[in-house]
């Protein structure tokens, strides 16, 4: 059994402590709370509209086109790299209880998002060393693990995922495969067909499977 584990909100605290953090970043260069709120529903409408994914880079520009500001873009990224360095802190305490559960050959990260941004935060988290392989798509995340999979062809693939929006097409895959929900803090646990199990956290996974 391979199981493909979703970075964002499953191992990692994006939302909460990280988001935080990271507005802070843009706080050292003037950037308000607001602005930073405000550009963040822009930037995910202009995303889905061009296929491209959040990024610090995309961002900054965002916010000097909508505010008139002249912030230094090569100063600000430099900053923001040194901050993404160290993230360990940002990673869900459960995930440890997890991965200790499993073979780092059956554990597989497989997350959406822009490729740079996505891997300065798996290794600024420290968590990569826990997986066999790391998979950054801005696709579908069926067609990842259906090509993963290609050669395991004797095996189950388990997504684990806090977006219940992936697994319609991973459920329809020719495979076996089974779809876990991480309903974390606010996140809504919604029943759906393509929804084998939920769970609060990472800690007890395993003994879904039993």
């Amino acid at each position: 059994m391979k199981l493909f584990v979703d970075f964002d909100n499953t191992i990692f605290d994006t939302h909460h402590k990280f988001l935080d953090a990271f507005f802070g970043v843009f706080e050292n260069y003037g950037v308000s709370r607001e602005i930073f709120e405000e550009t963040l529903p822009h930037f995910s409408k202009t995303a889905l509209q061009s296929g491209k994914c959040y990024s610090p880079e995309r961002h900054i520009k965002i916010i000097n086109k909508h505010t008139g500001k002249n912030i230094s873009e090569d100063i600000f990224l430099q900053e923001m790299s040194e901050f993404l360095e160290k993230l360990e802190n940002f990673v869900f305490e459960d995930f440890y209880e997890f991965v200790n559960q499993y073979n780092k050959g059956d554990l597989i990260i497989l997350s959406y998002g822009e490729e740079k941004f996505q891997t300065q935060k798996i290794i600024g988290s420290g968590v990569e060393q826990f997986f066999t392989d790391t998979i950054i798509t801005q696709g579908d995340k069926a067609i990842e693990i259906e090509k993963y999979m290609q050669n395991f062809s004797e095996e189950s693939a388990v997504l684990i995922d806090d977006k219940l929006g992936y697994f319609e097409s991973v459920k329809k895959l020719s495979i076996d495969t089974k779809t876990v929900h991480i309903v974390r803090g606010d996140n809504k646990c919604e029943s759906g067909a393509f929804c084998d199990y939920h769970a609060k956290d990472l800690r007890n996974i395993s003994a879904l499977f039993q």
